[in-house]
């Protein structure tokens, strides 16, 4: 895929579940599309007079719930569907031509049919194209960089994420949770190689992440392995931290803690204007955030555990983590109030007629939902 993006001079956008398909820091990597996409996967995409598709099958949640214009136009753009399935073909968007292929198989057929002489004349064509792409892929920094970069303490979810890019081997293997935590690494942790990004995708189960990074750990023990989860997600599924110690799993679980379910949260007060069962606070009703020992709990089990809460203690807790040669867990201290991703396309949530404020852009958007 990455030969035929180079060939053509085509940008390459990515779906929750194909994170890891182009390294991120290829030049024609444009970061992905959907609700919580980036703002450049999602212009230029939705932009494109050709879209060439591989074994996306268009969710609500890549498809920005269909909205004409937020992540895709088609038509009048013309789509090129490649899956394996073929009832995928033609499901959701109009297909101007069908592939039914192993993705594989299709793209080196591709590629045998695009001589050099073709791909110099394709590229010669493309210089505007491709400076808009890096000008819309620099305005995306700009507007992520602050959180990413943030020495603010309780941290962005993000900051801890760039700490453990730069520790991480390149192809260590990330196993990642539900809600904020997932949209954030899907956003600010760049990954390099395939499958070394796992994640339930958009139903985005709490509980999956832990057990499923036993998993990547024993089919690659020679690989680093960590789980990336939310405090509530990771409470799901506490007990495997004994799996882990029996058997010898040397998995590190990082734990994003911010008291509370936060993705809930923040759906809560977008689309009713309030919350409710969502953060975690102690009963006297003085809003105290509440949390249990999550540290302390690890270390009962018999991992090694580190808890942060300076920024200086950050990356050398990461890496002390990944070198301790057992199961180990680094406890994070994230805001509760600046602990998601940008929602950067259009998510489907319906919203009460009571709360007035967001009905009109509600409106808006769902007069731009294609019915195809």
């Amino acid at each position: 895929m990455t030969r035929l993006a180079e060939r053509l001079g085509a940008a390459v956008s990515i779906t929750w579940n194909g994170k890891g398909a182009i390294s991120e820091d290829h030049e024609l990597f444009i970061g992905a599309v959907g609700q919580t996409g980036t703002t450049c996967g999602n212009k230029i995409t939705a932009s494109a007079d050709v879209v060439i598709s591989v074994g996306c099958r268009f969710t609500d949640w890549s498809a920005s719930s269909y909205a004409k214009g937020v992540s895709f136009s088609i038509p009048p753009g013309k789509l090129i569907h490649i899956d394996l399935d073929p009832r995928e073909i033609g499901k959701t968007y109009p297909t101007e031509v069908g592939i039914v292929s192993d993705a594989k198989v299709a793209l080196e057929a591709i590629l045998a049919l695009i001589s050099e002489a073709d791909a110099k004349k394709a590229l010669a064509k493309r210089e505007k194209f491709l400076a808009d792409v890096q000008k819309a892929k620099a305005d995306w920094i700009a507007q992520v960089s602050p959180r990413e970069n943030s020495r603010e303490t309780p941290f962005t979810s993000q900051r801890p994420l760039v700490a453990l890019r730069k520790v991480l081997d390149r192809n260590g293997i990330v196993v990642v949770g539900s809600g904020n935590t997932q949209g954030s690494v899907k956003q600010s942790f760049p990954v390099y190689e395939p499958r070394t990004h796992l994640t339930s995708g958009s139903y985005s189960p709490m509980g999956w992440a832990v057990p499923a990074a036993l998993g990547a750990k024993l089919a690659c023990p020679d690989r680093q392995v960590v789980a990336i989860v939310g405090d509530g997600d990771f409470m799901m599924s506490l007990p495997e931290m004994g799996t882990a110690v029996m058997n010898g799993i040397n998995v590190v679980f990082l734990v994003l803690n911010n008291s509370g379910y936060m993705s809930i949260r923040g759906g809560q007060r977008k689309f009713m204007g309030r919350h409710i069962a969502s953060e975690f606070t102690h009963h006297s009703g003085n809003g105290q955030p509440y949390s249990a020992d999550i540290t302390a709990s690890a270390r009962a089990f018999g991992l090694e555990a580190w808890k942060v809460e300076k920024d200086e203690d950050l990356e050398s807790s990461l890496k002390a983590t990944l070198e301790c040669g057992g199961p180990a867990l680094v406890e994070v201290i994230v805001s509760r109030d600046a602990a998601g991703p940008f929602a950067t396309g259009w998510w489907d949530f319906p919203s009460p007629a009571y709360y007035e404020k967001e009905q009109a852009g509600y409106a808006e958007m769902r007069a731009r939902e294609q019915h195809l």
